[in-house]
């Protein structure tokens, strides 16, 4: 069977008007991890990442570190969410503020996990297309939830194409990669949220998978970051 290491980006720019870039710690974590593989002499034979530009950086730098030069393909399949329109969606479908980010996200995540909730019941969707055509400068509408599902399904499935790739590394993000797991593990709802908000910057999901499907081996491990003097970039945003 083939081997797939399924990477969260690191540390990106919650907060900031830009959240698709990488920190200067998200950097730091995606060479740690880099430097990691290269320790195990783990060699990728295909590297893919969703479209988003934290996944591509993080990439990029996890190669460069382990000393490794492969062509990089895109698959937006594996992006995240748009969390930040599904807050404010469901905000203003509730009547309420959106919450400050300012104290570390704690109120953010809190009615991120409320917003999921209410997506899965397929609650916001139209709500999100009303708010949109109601100011033709908005964002796009979200994203439904069988959307979401399927694309992610679609990404995983078309990795079974390359069974005899032995070692493949997927750069993602927090809620693709629940939502893949979720499917793998047929879990609820409640659960793939928790999969998600457990999820760390550069946490490895380690699987093995061939034309039959995957098996998880390992679920968020960071074994790059869990050192003496590393503790501090155990980061979930």
């Amino acid at each position: 069977m083939s081997q797939l290491f399924l990477v969260r980006h690191g540390q990106a720019s919650f907060g900031a008007a830009n959240y698709d870039q990488l920190s200067a710690l998200g950097y730091q974590q995606s060479a740690w991890l880099g430097e990691h593989f290269a320790e195990l002499d783990i060699q990728f034979s295909r590297v893919v990442t969703g479209s988003l530009a934290r996944q591509q950086q993080t990439a990029a730098s996890i190669l460069q570190a382990s000393g490794q030069s492969l062509p990089v393909a895109t698959d937006a399949g594996f992006n995240e969410f748009d969390f930040h329109t599904l807050v404010r969606v469901y905000c203003h479908s509730c009547g309420i503020d959106i919450p400050d980010t300012r104290d570390g996200g704690r109120l953010f995540f809190q009615m991120l996990r409320k917003a999921i909730h209410a997506w899965s019941q397929d609650q916001l969707y139209a709500r999100s297309v009303e708010l949109t055509a109601a100011d033709p400068d908005d964002q796009p509408a979200l994203e439904n939830w069988s959307e979401f599902h399927q694309r992610v399904s679609d990404a995983m499935q078309s990795l079974c194409a390359h069974e005899a790739e032995h070692n493949v590394l997927v750069v993602s993000s927090g809620g693709a990669m629940a939502m893949a797991l979720s499917q793998i593990l047929d879990c609820s709802v409640e659960t793939l949220i928790n999969l998600n908000m457990q999820t760390r910057n550069t946490g490895i999901h380690h699987l093995f998978f061939n034309q039959r499907g995957f098996q998880l081996a390992a679920f968020n491990s960071q074994p790059h970051l869990q050192k003496k003097g590393r503790l501090h970039a155990l980061t979930y945003t």
